[in-house]
């Protein structure tokens, strides 16, 4: 049982993808051409909005932000979340204000309303784990203040709020292709969305803001100060195949998930992270609550695991808890729910491949060295 080696995370791999990269390697044009297209087709299929494909998630947050935020600009994003979405709130030249989140760690409409001033424009909503924030009270109140609302959506390929899919909500959305997310391809990512104008922009600075002559092909012009965000056809292959696949191993977490749940309901020091819906999550992550223990023994729990071939994670450290982004708290600013979520909180591991038989094994080592702390 002790021997039991689990990663937390391993990408599926089959033949198309192996096949999709092969074939282009021998395109010989590896710098972002007819996969990266192919990639924003099959995207745009699935979303029925417009796509823009770039090298990765934290790319695609900055690249959109660019587009919506002028210096000074204050934009509402939890601070139970990876700093990619807050960093780039402050590269693209605004200001992030952290908000405490619900007990299903998401912004709730209560939170962002207390959290607004004159300098408000937008905010940016986290499908945490790959379950749907609770988009209808946020749509609301962001319409009532006119303010525009992202989709921050790594987590959630795919996942549905109310019947329709998550990135869909949104002025936009993004997307991660980083290896540990549903779809993954090393490095990656996308912005969905609503209008083509601002998709037209963006495939612009993707590349340097350089467009080429139709007249002269050998020559182009630089429009506008963009940046090198393309994605190589290599990843894009990948990428690709995992879309194609996206039913396939989305199928495959769930599978995983509703064993997890099932078993830890024999499981009383653990408690599942809340979920409706099973059947509307994409899975992305499996959190559990260690309900009243501190973060040191959780840590301890996870050290002695680690030391056995378990690699268990913590999402997340909140972000109002880092150097970084001390700057960012205002003065009395107290987040109580993050706090202690994040004293209590831990995810199992769970990727497409992995065996079922490991859920079992898994549970009893937890058993066994919670029952020794």
């Amino acid at each position: 049982m002790g021997t039991l080696e689990l990663p937390f995370h391993q990408p599926s791999l089959s033949a198309l993808e192996s096949q999709y990269l092969l074939e282009a390697l021998e395109d010989q044009y590896w710098g972002g051409g007819q996969w990266v297209e192919r990639v924003e087709a099959a995207l745009e299929q699935l979303y029925q909005r417009h796509v823009v494909v770039v090298n990765s998630g934290t790319s695609a947050l900055h690249l959109l932000l660019t587009l919506l935020v002028e210096r000074g600009d204050e934009v509402i994003v939890p601070t139970w979340t990876f700093t990619a979405t807050a960093s780039a709130v402050v590269h693209a030249g605004g200001v992030p204000v952290l908000a405490d989140v619900n007990p299903s760690l998401h912004l709730s409409a209560e939170a962002i309303e207390a959290l607004i001033t004159p300098q408000t424009r937008g905010v940016i909503v986290v499908h945490y784990g790959g379950v749907p924030a609770p988009l209808e009270e946020i749509q609301k109140i962001c319409e009532h203040y006119h303010l525009w609302l992202v989709e921050d959506a790594c987590h959630a390929v795919p996942a549905w709020y109310k019947g329709k899919l998550c990135g869909t909500f949104g002025i936009a959305a993004t997307l991660s292709f980083h290896a540990t997310k549903p779809i993954a391809a090393g490095q990656g990512g996308a912005i969905i969305f609503s209008e083509k104008d601002y998709a037209e922009r963006a495939r612009l600075l993707r590349r340097n803001g350089i467009r080429r002559l139709s007249n002269q092909p050998w020559l182009y012009e630089v429009e506008a100060l963009g940046w090198n965000y393309m994605l190589s056809d290599f990843q894009a292959a990948v990428a690709l195949a995992q879309i194609e696949r996206m039913q396939e191993t989305w199928s495959q977490r769930l599978r995983l998930a509703l064993q997890y749940t099932e078993a830890l309901a024999t499981f009383p020091e653990l408690e599942p992270y809340p979920c409706h819906d099973p059947n509307t999550v994409a899975w992305h992550l499996y959190p559990v609550f260690w309900r009243g223990t501190t973060a040191d023994r959780r840590d301890l729990l996870l050290q002695r695991l680690w030391r056995r071939g378990i690699r268990l994670g913590v999402h997340y450290k909140p972000l109002h808890l880092h150097p970084a982004y001390k700057p960012y708290i205002r003065e009395k600013q107290q987040f109580p729910t993050a706090n202690q979520a994040f004293q209590e909180i831990f995810s199992l591991p769970l990727w497409p491949d992995m065996p079922l038989d490991a859920v079992d094994q898994l549970l009893c080592l937890l058993r066994e060295e919670i029952k020794s702390i």
